[in-house]
């Protein structure tokens, strides 16, 4: 039904870009991710029409590629994990470097880690995982991945999982001495049964809401809850008491990539937005509107020192994290069980 809902709105989208003589560029992408002023900036400086048509969570987003092809959709955002997947599908069509002259300021990191996305996408920005939580309402702060598995008795029923099974698969492996990526059978196995095991002590599996009557962190409803670093640092700027915190044990290195539809209309507009989401005055703006690191290094002289600095948005030792890579077979039949075994939709 949610996909009816979205591909309804893209037509929709359509008929009224139409209504108004202009074209139509249609970008899945998450909620919150783009701001407003510099989508309206591409707007005026192209006469085109951009059309923001939103997935929940990874996962709702890869359902509805597979059930489209891509059709419908110009634009997508699609992370570092599945890009090699939709290439491979020919959901993502090539595009060539020469048409993109911002592309060279991104350097080379986001070339080495996904060297799949070279010729098919372009970067839009970077993060990590970790853990936010209410400062007033716990005593002995969560550092580590393994206080979700272990808590004491003022967390336990009050942590907030993420939904996605790749990122709690994840999780689950560094919390108990593993590397976020391992398919070997036997630490797949210690994962599985981990989450499991910890499905008494959560009180919800959802993604961190910016909604202040439905952010169960900001309610009381949880007390920690897993979250993307540049999601934690809007919402410390929105609510009272929110800490963010790194996990000892280790973290994931994650990148959003912009890619074309193969099933685009629009193909040649879809180039010229990619091309304009590098722009280092462009970069700036999202920088500050949503605190996703950026690889651009023309675009870091042009942000507050404020934002810069905090290393919840630019960690000191990202060069080292870890992404999370494909999954293999061993890892995604680990994942179908974990769906199934903690009833997730």
């Amino acid at each position: 039904m949610k996909f009816l809902v979205l591909l309804c709105f893209a037509c929709f989208s359509t008929l009224s870009a139409a209504a108004e003589g202009k074209e139509a560029l249609r970008i899945l992408t998450w909620e919150e991710y783009f701001a407003p002023e510099m989508a309206s900036l591409f707007e005026s400086e192209t006469g085109a029409q951009l059309e923001f048509i939103y997935y929940d969570n990874d996962e709702v987003r890869d359902q509805i590629m597979a059930e489209s092809s891509g059709f419908g959709f110009d634009v997508i955002l699609v992370d570092e994990v599945e890009l090699p997947a939709y290439i491979r599908q020919q959901w993502v069509q090539p595009i060539a470097e020469n048409t993109l002259p911002y592309l060279k300021d991104h350097g080379t990191t986001w070339r080495n880690i996904v060297p799949e996305a070279v010729g098919f996408a372009v970067p839009y920005g970077w993060g990590t995982y970790g853990l936010l939580y209410r400062e007033d309402l716990v005593e002995n702060p969560p550092s580590k991945w393994a206080d979700l598995f272990n808590p004491d008795n003022e967390l336990a029923g009050f942590i907030q999982m993420t939904p996605q099974s790749a990122e709690m698969l994840a999780i689950a492996l560094m919390a108990h001495g593993y590397p976020p990526n391992a398919h070997d059978p036997a630490a797949l196995k210690v994962a599985e049964q981990a989450l499991i095991a910890q499905k008494p002590l959560v009180k919800a599996y959802k993604t961190t809401d910016y909604d202040e009557d439905s952010n169960l962190l900001n309610k009381g409803i949880v007390k920690v809850t897993v979250c993307y670093s540049s999601d934690a640092v809007v919402l410390q700027e929105e609510f009272e008491h929110f800490q963010y915190v790194s996990p000892m044990e280790g973290n994931i290195f994650w990148i959003d990539f912009w890619a074309i539809s193969a099933k685009s209309t629009q193909p040649d507009l879809a180039v010229q937005f990619l091309n304009f989401t590098m722009r280092p005055d462009v970069i700036a703006e999202n920088v500050e509107y949503q605190y996703t690191a950026t690889f651009s290094q023309t675009a870091l002289t042009l942000i507050p020192d404020e934002i810069r600095q905090n290393k919840a948005v630019f960690p000191s030792l990202a060069e080292g994290f870890t992404t999370l890579g494909e999954p293999d077979r061993n890892s995604i039949r680990t994942m179908m069980k974990i769906i199934n075994a903690l009833e997730l939709e």
